[in-house]
């Protein structure tokens, strides 16, 4: 006992220690992913965190091609749009259709964008696109057109050069582009700059650029060099889209120089190297805590040494609940978990030569993370275990709220349609497909189920119909399919269990009938062998006289005889009050390994005679039952009687006691075993050994009534218990079980 306990307190402290490091380690992956996560956004590596990973340098990277991509836009965008400042305050960018969404809005919205003076729109009380308002209020407001296209002019103008100043801020990057008229650029005098007047091979000579001219694009570094394979033809899309423009004349320049791309290299590699130191770790963390979930996951709910799933307080929670709170603490507790933990990066990380470690904030944060953390994962892991148990023990749907509504729904339908008559089911289900044949999408699936079901209730009603034709002729042992919960699957098992039931009763009518004839027979024999002897016997003494010298041997033979008709006639009345159940029973506490002691005491000259040797096995020193003593000191005597007439000499008798536990929680009983090794050939069945008149020597060459083993089952069966006889070639074995004494409750 002590030894389960310690095994049982160390796999409580082994499971407890694996939850509480799958929960720490799980965090930490996360704060780790949350520092690389961090690391990476603040180099703007956010959108691109394979870059720092598969990439050796910013030149060779995906997020350099990215850029190309980003700065093309805009310079083309630029040149596209706005072509220059002058061609902006010649008011071209302005189209009819801008102007007209322009007028629309001061329509609707007014001039003064107020809400106390009244727009347009309720002044006319009508809509713009009424052609009739639209002329008035076009007339009315051709005044303030100038006013309108040049506040539409400012705008362009404060939209280019914002373009133009975004594109400033990159240093050591330089731009030119060119539709043939129009030029845009950083270079010289901006707008003033002519293709010409820039030397073209300072592009080609930079350590990064893109060229796009006669149709055709040159790059550097291309992204073919690219490891990412989304962007392996990325220099062809860029093609394709200035292709688009369709302008023969059009002529792209950027390039970047060597100060851009050291300071960005230097950049990237700070950023790898934090990203790696924290990697490892991360990594680590993450699989040791899968590894400990798995472990969890398999260890949680295993049966107990009584085959029974165990059961705690959360599982008996409805499965809604347990998947409700688990998507709350992962989803919820994860984002504000992510959130407070990202604010301790930021607070923690260093920034030049300042590092800030003392922050009020930061501490704040690391608190907050880690009890929001601890609550979210560690409660959330506690469900998904719940949920695990639940499902192992196969009531995870039975505990669900959704099931048990549906269940009882449907039980309710069951019941409602199982329980009434034959006419009530015929009318409950014709008046579904009525209903459902009324609509015209359920009509033909209705007509589809009627084609499918009819045939296989007409195949179910021909077997019903074939298997009483089988039974009425006489064939008891034929079975009709029924694996359904229908009105003939029904009536199919009710012909089964009465064809079954009348094949039993024909056999054990036939096996009686051959029982009383064996009875008579053998009771005939038994009775008459003695009776015979006596009365020859007699008829010699007569013949000869009492004078004769064979008298006394005559004398003792009847003597002999006599004495046996006697035992055959009393084991015949013992057999009958037995099996009638005529014999009063005491029940009382009773010692069984005392009384198989004491028969084998009283038995001990005859069993020396036999040559037998009797092995006793006990595994405790007393066996108390609930028997009448004097009972089963028959039951004991008839056995080892039984065992001294039949067992071969010299051989072993083992004498078994043990005891085993009662079913569903019952009292123990003790079972008594005694088998040994037959002289004759035991070619009869066990259950017919037991009967009256039954001996394993069907020659009845052996002294014996062949009524022990009946007398012994029925005594065993008056005090409650249970006999059997087992035969295993030419081993016999006789079982008895009886209950175990337990005292009264006063």
């Amino acid at each position: 006992m002590d030894t389960k306990l310690k095994s049982f307190s160390r796999k409580r402290v082994l499971d407890s220690a694996a939850f509480i490091l799958c929960v720490v380690l799980f965090l930490s992956s996360l704060t780790g992913g949350a520092f690389i996560y961090n690391k990476a956004n603040m180099t703007n590596y956010g959108n691109g965190i394979d870059d720092l990973l598969l990439f050796d340098n910013y030149k060779t990277s995906a997020v350099f091609q990215r850029e190309f991509d980003n700065n093309l836009n805009d310079v083309i965008y630029m040149l596209g749009q706005y072509k220059s400042e002058d061609y902006i305050k010649s008011g071209k960018t302005i189209d009819d259709a801008r102007l007209n969404d322009a007028l629309r809005n001061a329509f609707y919205n007014g001039d003064s964008g107020d809400s106390i003076t009244p727009s347009p729109y309720t002044i006319y009380g009508g809509e713009y696109d009424d052609p009739a308002i639209k002329a008035r209020f076009l007339n009315d407001y051709e005044p303030k057109l100038g006013e309108l296209k040049q506040t539409l002019i400012m705008d362009d103008l404060r939209a280019f050069e914002s373009y133009q100043k975004e594109l400033s801020k990159t240093e050591g990057f330089t731009y030119l582009a060119t539709d043939g008229t129009y030029t845009v650029s950083n270079v010289g005098a901006a707008a003033n700059t002519s293709v010409g007047a820039v030397d073209i091979n300072s592009f080609r000579q930079a350590p990064a650029y893109l060229i796009y001219e006669n149709d055709n694009l040159t790059k550097s570094p291309a992204s073919s060099e690219v490891l990412n394979n989304s962007l392996k033809n990325y220099d062809k899309r860029l093609e394709e889209k200035l292709d688009s423009f369709y302008n023969p004349n059009l002529k792209v320049f950027l390039s970047y120089d060597e100060a851009y791309l050291n300071a960005k290299e230097a950049e990237f590699k700070a950023a790898k190297a934090e990203v790696m130191r924290w990697l490892p770790m991360t990594v680590a963390c993450a699989v040791s805590s899968l590894i400990l979930l798995i472990y969890l996951l398999a260890v949680t709910g295993r049966k107990d040494e009584d085959g029974n799933y165990p059961t705690y307080g959360v599982d008996r929670l409805f499965t809604e609940l347990q998947l409700l709170a688990i998507g709350i603490l992962f989803v919820g507790g994860g984002a504000m978990f992510g959130r407070f933990t990202l604010e301790t990066v930021n607070y923690g990380i260093s920034i030049g030569d300042t590092v800030y470690r003392n922050s009020d904030p930061l501490f704040l944060s690391i608190a907050l993370a880690l009890i929001i953390g601890l609550f979210s994962a560690g409660f959330g892991l506690y469900f998904i275990l719940s949920v695990v148990r639940n499902i192992k023990a196969g009531r995870f749907l039975k505990n669900s709220v959704i099931f048990i509504i549906l269940s009882a729904f449907w039980n309710g339908i069951k019941e409602f349609y199982y329980g009434g008559t034959v006419l009530r089911k015929v009318v409950l289900v014709t008046l579904a497909i009525c209903g459902l044949s009324a609509t015209v999408l359920l009509a033909p699936i209705v007509a589809v189920l009627i084609i499918v079901l009819a045939p296989k209730w007409v195949n179910k009603y021909e077997a019903v119909k074939k298997g009483v034709e089988e039974v009425k002729n006489g064939n008891l042992t034929y079975k009709i399919k029924a694996d359904g919960e229908g009105e003939l699957d029904k009536l199919a098992r009710g012909i089964n269990e009465i064809s079954e039931a009348s094949n039993i009763a024909i056999q054990n009518e036939l096996k009686n009938q051959r029982l009383k004839t064996d009875l008579i027979s053998n009771v005939s024999h038994d009775l008459k062998t003695p009776l015979t002897s006596i009365i020859t016997y007699i008829d010699l003494l007569k013949q000869e006289g009492l004078g004769s010298p064979d008298a006394p041997k005559y004398l003792e033979i009847l003597d002999q005889k006599s004495i046996r008709l006697k035992k055959l006639t009393e084991d015949l009345f013992d057999a009958a009050k037995a099996s009638s159940g005529a014999i009063p029973v005491r029940f009382e506490k009773v010692e069984m390994l005392s009384l198989i002691n004491q028969g084998l005491g009283e038995m001990s000259d005859r069993i020396e005679t036999s040559n037998l040797e009797f092995k006793v096995n006990a595994q405790k020193e007393k066996y108390y039952v609930r028997a009448d003593g004097q009972l089963l000191w028959r039951v004991v005597e008839n056995l080892l009687g039984n065992v001294l007439k039949y067992a071969q000499e010299g051989s072993r008798v083992y004498i078994d006691l043990r005891e085993q536990n009662g079913k569903n929680g019952g009292s123990t009983n003790v079972i008594l075993e005694i088998k040994n090794i037959s002289k004759t050939e035991l070619n009869i069945d066990a259950d017919e050994l037991m009967e009256r008149f039954k001996r394993g020597d069907e020659s009845r060459t052996t002294e014996g009534s062949g009524l022990g083993l009946a007398i012994a089952k029925d005594l065993v069966r008056l005090q409650n218990g249970w006999f059997e006889i087992k035969i295993d070639g030419d081993l016999f074995k006789a079982v008895v079980m009886l209950d175990s004494y337990v005292p009264e409750e006063k």
